[in-house]
């Protein structure tokens, strides 16, 4: 791992076929049958009969359906318990479509440690590499074992048996444990695209307003580069830090030591060693933000998720005169959120409780550029009659703001009168041009608390550019 710190400051989709791949490949994931390229899979092992107790190979026997274009890769990761003990890799010299299979064929193989073993070709045009493990421990503790089957691109049934050659010959089933959460939007998953909705700091008095900035690398075996561009709230300029990370590791700053006297959010991009965005859905991150509460003396302390966005396809975003543009459309990454909400919205009355929203439009260069927009609020609650009441006001956004929630002019209904003493409510707010919109709120009094504020719905395409100069970890 290295970390280093630029101070750089800047003021008809597809075709029919596709298509149809694209849905019978829903169809299989959502039966459990079969994955997607953008799916990760985890399978546990089962005995069917008697193990081998000095086993030749482990073989996984391939499902019926098979369609994947040149250049495919299947990866599949032995793991025991969540440490990755060998590999074995399928490559595709050419485009392979087989609907019925039969009879199988090796397209997973492992063998004991210092064997010499020919995987040889197993499927038409493609090349199978043998990873090397202690297969008798794989044969006394099978159900310590899992496979994490990855898929570059096309669509390909799970497997389902697995054959250890040996004396006996014995079968181990395969069952579908786990799909990877990269598939579903939020903040609750992996992605190759992190927003950090907040992060603050300050010079004179850090151990006051500092945030914390943690990014994981969750895969067992690969390496990673990532961009950071940092966000000033008031001004768009941008800040770049790049970051090399290991598999399986975290890594964490002070934004006190990057960024001091910032308030802003962090857009997290995974690429190659040219700058270029790629697909690689495995990072996560957390800001840990804490600050003084307004109004009220007191403090926000919070740990907000990073909002993951999963790349859909594989492959580079290409370098196009220096900048490269992700399209954010549920076919190159996830959709951006469109309406939020804030839920939970405590009484603001007699200074009880002192809450926050942090809102911002995603810059669309990352070179640095000026995202104003306006905002549509709508706050809805209780009466004292039991109706709901709801009551408008309207917002703008620049960069990046902070509305205390106290000071928000609210019509017909004022906060006050909807939010008096005991009561809560919450906000929905939405951009007047339906582009993305995304933020946080803070709490402070009877609770501390923070949360990024949740998507009613999706914005239909968005696009961010991203600057491409080379990353390099000394």
């Amino acid at each position: 791992m290295a970390l280093v710190a630029k101070r750089t400051l800047f003021h008809p989709k597809f075709d029919t076929l596709l298509t149809v791949i694209f849905l019978l490949a829903s169809v299989l994931t959502a039966k459990g049958e079969g994955a997607f390229f953008d799916d990760a899979l985890y399978c546990s092992l089962t005995p069917a009969n008697t193990l081998p107790q000095s086993p030749s190979s482990l073989l996984v026997q391939s499902p019926s359906y098979i369609n994947v274009p040149a250049g495919t890769s299947l990866t599949v990761y032995l793991m025991k318990g969540d440490k990755l003990m060998s590999i074995s890799k399928l490559s595709f010299g050419q485009a392979l479509f087989n609907e019925r299979l039969l009879p199988p064929v090796p397209i997973a193989s492992f063998v004991p440690k210092g064997a010499q073993v020919n995987s040889g070709q197993p499927l038409p045009g493609a090349n199978l590499s043998a990873g090397e493990a202690d297969l008798k421990d794989v044969m006394a503790f099978p159900n310590l074992y899992s496979f994490l089957w990855i898929l570059s691109k096309g669509v390909i049934g799970t497997p389902g048996r697995a054959i250890a050659t040996g004396t006996p010959i014995g079968f181990v089933d395969l069952k579908l444990a786990a799909v990877s959460a990269a598939t579903i939007l939020g903040d609750q998953k992996p992605g190759s695209v992190l927003f950090y909705n907040r992060y603050t700091s300050s010079v004179s008095n850090p151990s006051a307003e500092n945030t914390r900035v943690n990014i994981t690398n969750t895969n067992v075996a690969s390496s990673v580069f990532v961009r950071f561009f940092l966000v000033n709230g008031s001004t768009c300029g941008i800040d770049t830090i790049q970051l090399c990370l290991e598999p399986q590791q975290t890594f964490s700053f002070l934004m006190s030591d990057i960024d001091p006297g910032i308030k802003g959010y962090i857009v997290a991009v995974a690429t190659n060693a040219n700058g270029e965005p790629i697909q690689f859905n495995w990072l996560i991150g957390t800001a840990l933000v804490r600050q003084s509460a307004p109004g009220i003396g007191g403090s926000f302390t919070a740990a907000l998720n990073a909002l993951a966005i999963a790349k859909r396809i594989d492959g580079i975003v290409p370098n196009v005169n220096g900048s490269a543009e992700m399209i954010f459309d549920d076919l190159n990454y996830d959709r951006l959120p469109g309406p939020i909400a804030f839920e939970g919205v405590p009484t603001q009355s007699n200074a009880a409780n002192s809450t926050v929203f942090s809102l911002y439009r995603p810059v669309q260069d990352l070179t640095g550029l000026t995202a104003n927009t306006s905002l549509r609020l709508t706050a809805s609650a209780k009466n004292s009659q039991n109706q709901i009441v709801t009551t408008n006001g309207n917002l703008s956004v620049a960069c990046y703001n902070d509305f205390v929630v106290s000071a928000l002019r609210l019509t017909p209904t004022s906060l006050a009168q909807l939010l008096p003493s005991g009561a809560n409510g919450w906000f929905s707010i939405t951009t007047t041009d339906l582009v993305p919109i995304l933020g946080a709120q803070l709490n402070t009094g009877e609770f501390n608390s923070g949360s990024n504020a949740r998507p009613l719905s999706f914005s239909a395409e968005y696009k961010i550019r991203v600057p491409v100069s080379p990353v390099t970890c000394p």
